[in-house]
């Protein structure tokens, strides 16, 4: 379920201009609406832009000198052929990037090549190199196999002037390793973009278009969603999963009473072999929640347990009563099937793993051809990444959602595709501060953070660039995604749906406990840490994040970050560096409030390591975060924290400040230490750092957090 899948686990008014990329004979980058660079000769027959510069070799890697030269990106190449040709393993984990270096073990043994395969690194002929901005080459080289030739791309970055391996490839022809190459430029470019917004100069001036736009186009939402609902053949609104406001907002629009005069259909992106149990909720005389259950238990190996959209689906049984049979809204369940009854073995998925967005899209299209009779339009709710229109990968090409399929069966002028407003996030949860650094939400703050929806396709918000998804890096603007755009109020206080009761029992638990082998290959307890499975403890591990605060969403960097630019995170943690004596009192609190957490922590029940000692106080380990929880439950449980004593806040080495602490536990031993604290920037509070590492500093490993007498 894309946007969101998830359990919990400065720029000008344009943004940043859209930026396509024609790829020429050359392969020369070309910036929409500016002028293509000038194309000069550089040694060796290269031609040289000012973001691409490409040259030809033809020369075999054995005609390289032998020695370690990492000058040049065909040198580099050489180095790493003749390394594999000697099955020298460990150069991977020492000449490599620092993203990849690590997977590599530093003490890889040398492996055994044949002859045969020697030849082949050895012989590899270098035809061509592409430099991108002057810090990321591929090295096109021929490898003649005994079968077929192939092009073997080596992909490099210049670290400290050295080009360091950053990964490789191998492709058909020439033509292909082009290609790939200017993908990859493409993505590379998106990024910089995105990493380069600039300071905002006048902020008040900035912002001025984008409050006067809202203050002149926003209107009531549930006003705007009939509105749309009234003028397209198939509204999308997308979601976010697991809001309990924006399911609430979702009821409040059917029990509208022109919802269903406007709507016959709610198209869900739930498991369509599930659709009878639907069926027969709606034609129930009286609401009985547990087809929908039912229905919900197959989604996914573990449910889906949300309250929120039980209530949503009980508010259309509700809505349906006083309507006539034939007036009465239908819910079509669009998503790929999950028969769990008919899965017994993980090859048995083989044949529901479908592409979801043409999946849904082909049963939506399919559904309206089939009930002509019916003039009212349809509504689908989906995450808003299956949502979106018309987007499109760094290059050009299409990110083929349900909504680019349905934009393509329906025109563009029969859909309307609302985005929900959200943090920058990935589909498995992972956020990442606000969209357009906070630009959207201080101009809803100007209107008091109301709820609103608004137009994207003109406008200042519409232009700007699409970054609320870590998964799909774009240059387009915004308004090519959506036509519109929900906001229902601040990210901050929202929290996660909570769990329908009863949902889970013994039986279902074994039930997922099957689902689970079947996944993952490993029980629940083996898999997820549970103590024994069961409904009990199965809820409890559930409840750690369904039903709790959305912390992580407090945690996205102040709402002027745009004003700063790209680096403002840097920027915020200079400004703390140097002015933090200014504020040691709240140092000091911020100390308290850890030591108080850990006081008060549930040793029995410690929950998530993550949100240990508690969900909204931070406090970073030097290494095995789980290990510190594990070693805190098991030593407070028995020998309970009785005094803590805080010294001042000191100045250390790193010019960060720091607070010596003496903690006294119930025999009468005591912990002593020093406690660094750091700024988090995102969080907008002082953490701590390490010194509270006992599980390290006792356990025989050699960083030691504090002292024991």
């Amino acid at each position: 379920m894309r946007g969101m899948d998830v359990l919990k686990i400065g720029v000008g008014r344009t943004g940043f201009g859209a930026m396509s990329f024609c790829l020429a004979l050359g392969f020369t980058l070309r910036v929409a609406g500016g002028t293509e660079p000038s194309n000069t000769k550089a040694p060796g027959g290269a031609m040289s832009t000012n973001l691409v510069r490409t040259y030809t070799l033809g020369k075999k890697v054995s005609a390289f000198p032998t020695n370690e030269d990492l000058s040049t990106p065909e040198a580099a190449y050489a180095v790493f052929n003749r390394a594999s040709a000697r099955g020298d393993e460990a150069i991977w984990g020492r000449l490599s990037v620092e993203r990849l270096a690590w997977y590599f073990p530093a003490d890889a043994k040398r492996k055994e090549v044949s002859a045969a395969a020697a030849n082949e690194w050895l012989n590899a002929e270098v035809v061509e190199v592409q430099i991108y901005r002057g810090n990321y080459a591929m090295v096109f080289a021929r490898i003649p196999h005994a079968w077929k030739k192939i092009i073997d791309i080596r992909n490099l970055e210049l670290v400290n002037g050295q080009w360091l391996n950053a990964g490789n490839d191998a492709v058909g022809s020439l033509e292909e390793a082009r290609k790939l190459f200017a993908r990859r430029c493409a993505y590379r470019e998106a990024e910089e973009m995105q990493r380069s917004r600039p300071p905002i100069a006048n902020p008040a001036e900035h912002l001025r278009p984008f409050v006067e736009f809202l203050e002149r186009e926003a209107m009531e939402p549930q006003a705007f969603l009939l509105k749309s609902l009234a003028g397209h053949r198939l509204v999308i609104l997308g979601e976010v999963h697991h809001r309990p406001r924006y399911w609430a907002f979702n009821a409040a629009l059917v029990r509208h009473p022109e919802f269903s005069r406007l709507v016959g259909v709610i198209y869900m992106e739930l498991p369509s072999n599930d659709q009878p149990l639907v069926d027969q909720f709606l034609a129930a005389p009286k609401v009985d929640p547990q087809p929908v259950i039912e229905m919900l238990r197959d989604n996914l190996w573990m449910g889906w347990p949300d309250q929120p959209m039980l209530d949503f689906l009980e508010t259309v049984w509700e809505a349906n009563q006083p309507l006539p049979k034939e007036r009465r809204l239908r819910v079509v369940l669009v998503d790929m099937a999950r028969p769990w009854k008919e899965i017994r073995a993980r090859e048995d998925w083989r044949k529901y793993d479908v592409d979801r967005d043409q999946f849904m899209a082909e049963n939506i299209a399919r559904d309206l051809r089939e009930r002509p009779a019916d003039s009212r339009h349809a509504l689908f709710i989906v995450g808003y990444m299956h949502a979106m229109a018309n987007l499109t990968r760094p290059g050009g090409e299409p990110m083929k959602s349900a909504g680019w399929h349905l934009r393509e069966k329906l025109g563009e002028t029969n859909l309307c595709v609302v985005f929900p407003h959200s943090p920058v996030m990935s589909n498995m949860g992972e956020v990442k501060g606000r969209i357009a650094l906070g630009l959207f939400e201080t101009a809803f703050a100007r209107l008091t953070n109301r709820a609103f929806a608004f137009p994207l396709d003109h406008g200042p918000f519409g232009e700007q660039v699409f970054d609320a998804s870590l998964d799909h890096l774009t240059a387009d603007p915004f308004r090519n995604g959506y036509h519109a755009y929900l906001y229902l109020g601040p990210l901050e206080d929202e929290t996660f749906s909570p769990l329908i009761p009863g949902f889970y029992s013994d039986a279902f638990v074994q039930e997922l406990d099957r689902r689970h082998r079947i996944t993952f290959g490993k029980n629940l307890v083996e898999g997820e840490g549970l103590k024994k499975a069961d409904a009990e403890g199965f809820v409890q591990w559930m409840s750690r994040s369904w039903g709790q605060p959305r912390y992580e969403w407090r945690a996205l960097g102040p709402l002027n970050a745009w004003e700063m630019g790209s680096d403002w995170e840097k920027k915020a943690l200079a400004g703390k560096l140097q002015d933090w004596a200014n504020e040691t009192n709240v140092i000091q609190e911020a100390a308290v409030r850890l030591f108080d957490a850990i006081r008060k922590a549930d040793y029995q029940k410690p929950g998530n390591w993550r949100a240990f000692p508690a969900p909204d106080v931070d406090y970073r380990v030097y290494t095995d975060a789980p290990g510190w929880v594990r070693w805190i439950c098991q030593h407070f449980r028995t020998n309970p924290i009785t005094a803590v004593d805080l010294g001042e806040v000191a100045r250390q080495s790193n010019s960060w400040p720091a607070v010596s602490y003496k903690v006294t536990l119930k025999d009468g031993s005591k912990l002593e230490g020093v406690l660094p604290l750091e700024w988090n920037a995102r969080a907008q509070q002082w953490f701590g750092v390490e010194g509270l590492d006992w599980h390290l500093a006792y356990d025989g490993a050699s960083k030691v957090g504090g002292s024991r007498n």
